[in-house]
């Protein structure tokens, strides 16, 4: 058995096979590093996309809840104090807790938004 693997290794047949092996595993290493940098641009464009939205959305939360909190409010001064300090989360548990009377007209100016905003479509 190992005289046979020596009289492979060692035929004329040998050399130009194992040179030919070797540039069709360059040339498919070639294509998949090109093919790896191609999904890693898309994946990165998708990320910057996604990044973007993901900061446009918490704006647009962050302004509704600012809104309806601007309601009023049967202890304003209390509830300034204690949203000056609060984190975003705990002001809208807050919120959800109470259901102040400015939620429902921020739940009703958001209908109308989508209305007006279904009818320029």
């Amino acid at each position: 058995m190992f005289r046979s693997a020596m009289r492979a290794f060692l035929s004329p047949v040998a050399g130009p096979v194992g040179f030919a092996l070797a540039l069709a595993m360059c040339g498919l290493l070639v294509v998949t590093v090109l093919a790896a940098q191609r999904n890693e641009r898309a994946l990165q464009a998708r990320i910057t996309t996604l990044m973007a939205e993901n900061l446009r959305n918490g704006i647009v939360l962050h302004a509704r809840l600012a809104a309806c909190e601007s309601g009023p409010a049967a202890d304003e001064a209390a509830a300034r104090t204690s949203s000056a300090n609060a984190t975003p989360e705990e002001r809208a548990q807050r919120l959800t807790g109470k259901e102040p009377v400015g939620f429902d007209v921020c739940a009703r100016m958001e209908s109308a938004d989508r209305a007006v905003l279904e009818s320029l479509k």
